[in-house]
């Protein structure tokens, strides 16, 4: 397997302050900035991961409207 090497952003758990690291997705590199998601490593708490070109970083936000079921789909 080819070693990923991709640019990672500093997140930090916006549930857990765990700090962690993320590439930007397919969407986001498409320009739709705020379709990003991902799960914590530590407490497993579901993130919308929003990425700024302007300043070339990347945040994480909890996220409200979707929640992953105990199997972890997005729809349960």
């Amino acid at each position: 397997m080819a070693e990923d090497k991709r640019k990672r952003y500093e997140i930090v758990c916006p549930y857990c302050g765990k700090v962690q690291y993320a590439c930007k997705s397919m969407l986001h590199e498409m320009g739709y900035n705020e379709a990003g998601h991902g799960t914590c490593i530590e407490c497993k708490g579901f993130m919308k991961l929003i990425y700024n070109p302007e300043s070339d970083t990347m945040t994480a936000e909890e996220w409200e409207t979707v929640k992953p079921d105990r199997k972890g789909g997005l729809f349960g």
